[in-house]
């Protein structure tokens, strides 16, 4: 495979180190399955893995992904929210993944700060702490205080860190087409569109101009909520690689042990962290979709923070209308207004089999419906719910895979603070008045309405476009394609048959034939024997070895 045309050499040799480091792991049938094994360096063929293949698959991915960098690093956390499109135990490795990167020199981080600034940094900040406080592979944070005397925190960009990503970023678009194009099972995961997904997310991350906006639109969200605060952000100070904020003087929630000087309590703290999240899911529509513990402040007067607004999820009023569907169809248990409402949010592949599917709902809504909802744990319920998912192929929006991602965080995070705390009880008023909104006369009468302006537009171009019809088929324009799904491999698979059938048939007539030569007393004859004969039964016997290797080959028997 010849790429040197399109790519720089640097990135020809990122792409051969990260199939080195594949097949160090033991994933040389990735490599192999994406005929990509002329690329890995020789020493590495000849060791093949070297790490115990005692480990499991997804120890050895996560430990693979921890070898090759942030980008990688990233791209597990970010996958670490698919529950659809992974196990369990790929999950729980994925989400043990930790950015591991020294912090960048003091020097190099006064330099980085007055890049962003345009500007010596001691003409905006009094005083700035050269070691961070906070670090990740993408950024580390700062304390510093302006001349006015306001405590920030200052989030740098790591230097050199977009130029260390983007090769890689390419190439991961590059893997993802060919296994797209290469592994027939990975097709229905669409892995170009979960490629798309996380460059964009990557890239959002690297440009702190997003992170700005995402803080202000949390920020106003919860203006009316005094129990929960959101830092501000100086937008005079702040750029692509640079991000000032308001410095949230508090406790981690996992400092238990300071929450009375605070004068909070554990359950108290669980409780207000479930109400942040479910504000942002059910009523914002808008939500953090990384919460966990590193992001979230405990602050004095029964408070808390929220930091970090890298990773937030989307949920449009649409989607949040067909999130109170599922939710209306989970309450009624009403399966068929279930698979259809899976139908609207194109979850469902092509050759789904609606029976198999209505059983398997029916049995995880027996499990789960029939219980009080103190003895339904959000985890162990998500757990079941995903395995259903991956066993019928359903194909999740990210925003939703993201959206019970957090929800289970906030769970864990809630039980181990307080051992009785239930996420799905505290999320039950939040789902009774999506419920209750979803039939509330305003919400019928925008849908109707809506419906009203999608219904005349189209009267309104039907003429038109039955005119274009009508000009078509008279021109003999109109042309029907019949697009049969799997057709090419039929056709295939008829024409292997078709060719074993023949040379079978070909092989018996030579049996026969030579046969018979040797029957006859007439003809050349080789040490006593039919020349014609032995030839058609050599011929014969070649033909058939070649046809039993073939059908072995092939497993079909």
């Amino acid at each position: 495979m010849n790429i040197s045309r399109i790519w720089t050499n640097a990135e020809t040799r990122r792409l051969r180190t990260i199939l080195t480091v594949l097949v160090k792991y033991g994933f040389q049938d990735v490599v192999g399955f994406l005929r990509l094994e002329p690329l890995v360096s020789l020493g590495r063929k000849l060791s093949k893995s070297s790490v115990p293949q005692s480990l499991s698959r997804p120890v050895r991915l996560r430990m693979a992904l921890e070898e090759l960098g942030p980008a990688a690093i990233k791209l597990g956390q970010i996958l670490s929210s698919r529950a659809d499109l992974f196990p369990p135990e790929f999950l729980t490795e994925f989400q043990k993944l930790q950015d591991s990167l020294p912090p960048v020199p003091p020097e190099d981080v006064e330099k980085a700060v007055e890049e962003a600034l345009e500007r010596p940094i001691d003409s905006v900040f009094a005083e700035f702490d050269r070691h961070p406080v906070a670090q990740a592979s993408i950024a580390q944070v700062h304390r510093a205080r302006l001349h006015s005397g306001e405590i920030v925190a200052v989030k740098i960009r790591r230097p050199g860190i977009l130029d260390a990503v983007e090769p890689d970023l390419r190439i991961l678009g590059f893997l993802s087409d060919l296994v797209e194009r290469n592994i027939e099972d990975m097709k229905v995961f669409r892995p170009r569109a979960l490629a798309r997904q996380y460059i964009r997310t990557l890239r959002k991350e690297l440009d702190f101009t997003h992170e700005a906006r995402n803080m202000e639109r949390a920020r106003k969200n919860f203006r009316k909520e005094p129990s929960i605060s959101i830092p501000k952000f100086y937008s005079e100070w702040s750029s692509e690689t640079l991000l000032v904020m308001e410095y949230l003087d508090g406790v981690s929630i996992r400092e238990t042990g300071s929450f009375d000087k605070l004068g909070t309590t554990s359950p108290e703290v669980a409780r207000l962290g479930a109400r942040s999240i479910l504000l942002q899911v059910f009523v914002h529509g808008f939500f953090q979709g990384d919460p966990h513990p590193g992001n979230i402040l405990v602050l004095p007067e029964r408070r808390i923070g929220i930091l970090d607004f890298g990773m937030f999820g989307s949920l449009s009023p649409d989607r949040r209308d067909l999130l109170g569907d599922l939710l209306v169809s989970l309450v009624e248990k009403d399966i068929p207004f279930m698979i259809r409402t899976l139908e609207r949010l194109r979850a469902l592949p092509e050759d789904f089999r609606e029976d198999d599917l209505s059983a398997d709902i029916s049995a995880f809504l027996e499990e789960f419906t029939n219980r009080p909802l103190r003895e339904i744990r959000l985890d162990h319920m998500s757990v079941e719910l995903f395995d259903l998912v991956r066993t019928h192929r359903l194909s999740l929006p990210p925003d939703l895979s993201l959206l019970f991602r957090a929800l289970v965080i906030m769970e864990g995070i809630g039980r181990t603070l307080d051992p009785a705390f239930n996420m799905i009880e505290e999320s039950r008023p939040f789902v009774h008045k999506l419920i209750r909104r979803r039939f509330e006369p305003e919400t019928i009468f925008r849908n109707m309405r809506s419906g009203a302006f999608v219904f005349l537009r189209t009267l309104t171009h039907l003429p038109a476009e039955i005119e274009k019809l009508v000009t078509r088929v008279r021109d003999g324009r109109i042309r029907v394609d019949f697009n049969l799904r799997h057709l090419e491999d039929l056709i295939a698979e008829m024409d292997r048959t078709g060719n074993r059938l023949s040379i079978s048939i070909l092989v018996g007539s030579l049996v026969i034939g030579s046969a018979l030569i040797f029957a006859s007393p007439n003809g050349p004859k080789f040490f006593g024997l039919s020349t014609i004969g032995l030839m058609g039964f050599f011929v014969a016997g070649f033909l058939g070895f070649g046809l039993i290797i073939a059908i072995l080959r092939s497993r079909r028997f």
